[in-house]
């Protein structure tokens, strides 16, 4: 590497400034990074040159007057203004997005806005900006709740509760659905805001895409489900897929088989593998519990471990027609699809299990208690696919 023959060149500070500075920062409601911005210097430095000032390698000149103050702290100070002022313009600057919520409505809604910034932006000031009077607004403070300001207490208690029973899973419309089962005659768009302003929302997920991969060699078979008409009653289609869950450092395989009709899962395996070893057993406990009719529809996918022959003779041998995915069209098995988005979304995402026990006890809760019993089922009329299944008894 070249020598540096002209090193480069630092800057030299006297022992008057050092003391200056030093002295500067220890004023009363004055802070080292203020003074450090002010005179120019980086904040570890004076730093330092406090911890020497306090060990005495800095002492100040007794023959030199040191220089007045008063200057810098008025300088200080000027910079703290500037910092409150730009602190305010950019309140200001996102003050009309807010104001726009609430500029249309009511006296009542102005005046519980400025309420709740009015600490933050100061009350005279959102007052000029809303229209409304100071006096109103003290006054407005000294009234009795409305009786809508009542029910919305009441209400916001309820879908607390509802929420919390889902585990934080449902949203809105799910919350605006039992309210109205439990008797509650309210809007959706008002629970929506009453969730909003709480601050409580449901489990969601993203959705992610990947391009399938065709797989050639797995060309027989086709959709029967695309030349049957949606079904009427219980155990005319099931569907069946597969998905894998993370636990600790493996992945376990979830087998479930829903009914179409209700949505109901009729069955689910948790295993380390993906094999027919795997799915037959869950498949032969299902007929045995069910026992389906001849002709119903059993669709998958294409997966080996649903095309294999074992699969094909149990089902032939209780009179069930198999039937899969279209080459490329993920979206024909769309309902068991939908079912692990929402397994995902509403348990899975954001949990970690650490062994088999923990995720097969927090499946049985979701599946067999919660999915099944509980869960509002929108593609059903926001009922639970048992319940569901009993009406159409």
């Amino acid at each position: 590497m070249p020598r540096y023959t002209q090193p480069r060149r630092t800057w030299q500070y006297t022992n008057e400034f050092k003391v200056k500075a030093v002295e500067l920062s220890h004023l009363e409601d004055v802070k080292v990074q203020e003074v450090a911005r002010t005179l120019d210097i980086h904040p570890f430095m004076l730093s330092r040159w406090r911890k020497e000032y306090r060990e005495g390698k800095i002492v100040a000149d007794k023959r030199r007057k040191l220089t007045g103050l008063g200057k810098e702290k008025k300088q200080l100070d000027r910079l703290k203004k500037l910092e409150r002022e730009n602190a305010r313009l950019r309140q200001e600057n996102d003050l009309p997005k807010k104001v726009a919520t609430v500029s249309g409505g009511t006296t009542s809604e102005r005046f519980g806005f400025v309420q709740r910034h009015g600490k933050r932006l100061g009350v005279r000031y959102l007052c000029n900006w809303l229209g409304v009077s100071r006096t109103g607004y003290y006054d407005w403070l000294k009234r009795r709740p409305s009786n809508r300001a009542r029910e919305d207490v009441e209400l916001s208690q309820k879908i607390v509760e509802i929420h919390a029973a889902s585990r934080e899973i449902y949203g809105s419309p799910r919350i605006h659905r039992s309210l109205q089962a439990q008797g509650t005659s309210v809007s959706a768009k008002r629970v929506a805001r009453l969730m909003r302003d709480m601050g409580i929302k449901g489990r969601v997920v993203t959705v992610t895409r990947r391009a399938p991969r065709l797989r050639r060699f797995q060309q027989a078979g086709e959709n029967l489900r695309l030349q049957e008409a949606t079904p009427v009653r219980s155990d005319q289609q099931w569907v069946a897929d597969l998905t894998y869950i993370k636990v600790g450092s493996q992945y376990q395989y979830l087998i479930t088989i829903m009914d179409v009709f209700s949505r109901r899962i009729l069955g689910w395996s948790l295993s380390r593998s993906r094999t027919v070893d795997d799915v037959l057993p869950l498949l032969k406990r299902v007929i045995a519990r069910r026992q389906p009719r001849s002709g119903l529809i059993f669709h998958t996918d294409r997966g080996i471990e649903f095309m294999a022959y074992a699969i094909q003779d149990e089902l032939e041998k209780h009179g069930i027609r198999k039937s899969y995915n279209r080459l490329g069209y993920c979206t024909d098995n769309a309902h068991m699809e939908s079912f692990y988005h929402s397994l995902k979304g509403e348990l899975i995402r954001g949990r970690k299990f650490d062994d088999e026990p923990a995720l097969r006890s927090a499946l049985a809760w979701y599946v067999d208690g919660f999915y099944n019993r509980t869960r509002l089922h929108s593609g059903i009329g926001y009922k639970s696919p048992i319940h569901y299944e009993a009406r159409a008894a």
